[in-house]
């Protein structure tokens, strides 16, 4: 008898051990829309690089990405959401450094996703650190349109999975939206949803500047995935779906997600003061109500939802008067109302003391919008640690 209760409690031991292996969304890129061949000059000293094409053929991709928690293991998650036929992968290849490994999906090298589907590859055995950045290599084919939301890849022609690419940097539609890492427990996960100031528009580009992988380095190890998106709105679908439509995709899917960060609606109230959205007027109730719907589906999910006051936007191209009192009222109600789980004053960590309407001068990276390395630092510095407790 004493032998079987033996056996029993090593056999749990075990099995409790294996279980406290869990994956945990280590980085994130939202993705949204078909890519558009851009019409027009394009800026030669853009300093994201230019843009490329928005379908290729027998090329491959490559993709940096910095992960902000360590892992043995890895998983990608390879998005054909807004594919309208499968996309076919012809080889996958996952680096850190001098390690690389072949990446599979369900035991095989080629796959096909299907339209409208995402696709998660097999754990890869490959032991990565927080802030490492690994360099994903996909091999495509056939023609293969890209979705709409671009960001700094290689591209070269044949597959070159296994070969260095000295191609320029470009802006790309991403295939990969997704890395996930084995972690030996549970720790807090935080997405970040929000617009081009989460996505980090402004910062210096490829260096990881922007609020969300700034607020990575200070939490050392913390995983935190930025779901941020250009042009994005909370209530209405422009550059994307809106944080309403895509919070299930981008928040709740996130392997491990223990914590929701939202700063939205600066779209919303700036677009809606332009003719072609005279239709859609975003008063501060209907915001209001759009965090509160956020805030309710996170904690069904058990999750905690924290807020962060809009900054201020005055010489931004789609400021006025009226978007400033509704910029106003929304962030009175994020400070008093308690609705959140807790917030981040990101409107007094960069906002102008002789004038509060303004982003300091320091603060801003030429459009009075979006905010520069120093600002994007000061917003990280504005986020409370204990939050995450």
């Amino acid at each position: 008898m004493r032998l079987a209760l033996a056996a029993l409690t090593l056999s749990l031991a075990v099995a409790g051990g294996a279980a406290a292996q869990v994956w945990s969304g280590a980085w994130g890129w939202a993705p949204a829309g078909v890519s558009e061949t851009p019409t027009g000059t394009p800026r030669a000293d853009d300093p994201r690089g230019p843009v490329g094409p928005a379908a290729v053929t027998n090329a491959t991709l490559r993709q940096v990405v910095r992960v902000t928690a360590s892992g043995l293991r890895v998983r990608l998650r390879v998005s054909n959401e807004y594919g309208a036929t499968p996309l076919v992968l012809g080889a996958v290849k996952l680096a850190n450094g001098p390690q690389a490994r072949v990446v599979t999906f369900g035991g095989k090298g080629a796959v096909s996703i299907p339209a409208s589907a995402p696709m998660l590859s097999d754990p890869i055995d490959l032991p990565v650190g927080a802030f490492d950045e690994l360099t994903v290599s996909l091999f495509l084919p056939q023609e293969t349109t890209l979705p709409g939301h671009r960001l700094r890849q290689r591209l070269a022609s044949g597959d070159q999975t296994a070969a260095t690419i000295e191609a320029p940097v470009m802006r790309l539609g991403a295939l990969v939206t997704g890395v996930e890492v084995e972690r030996a427990r549970k720790g807090a996960v935080i997405v970040a949803i929000g617009d081009s100031i989460t996505e980090g528009t402004g910062s210096t580009a490829g260096e990881w500047r922007a609020w969300p992988d700034q607020l990575a380095d200070r939490l050392k190890g913390v995983a935190v995935v930025n779901a941020g998106i250009g042009g994005n709105r909370l209530l209405n679908n422009v550059s994307g779906p809106s944080g309403l439509s895509r919070f299930d995709r981008d928040v709740l899917a996130v392997s491990g997600v223990t914590h929701v960060m939202v700063l939205e609606g600066i779209n919303d109230i700036g677009r809606a003061t332009r003719p072609e959205f005279a239709h859609q007027p975003v008063p501060a109730e209907d915001l209001i109500n759009g965090y509160r719907q956020i805030i309710a589906r996170a904690h069904a999910r058990g999750l905690k939802a924290i807020g962060a006051t809009i900054p201020p936007y005055e010489g931004a191209n789609y400021f006025t008067e009226g978007g400033e009192a509704t910029r106003q009222a929304v962030n009175t109600w994020i400070r008093t109302s308690k609705a959140f789980d807790g917030y981040a004053d990101f409107d007094a960590a960069t906002r102008d003391p002789a004038n509060p309407r303004r982003l300091r001068a320091e603060f801003h990276s030429g459009d009075w919008l979006h905010p520069s390395d120093a600002g994007y630092a000061a917003m990280a510095g504005a986020v409370d640690p204990r939050l995450f407790d």
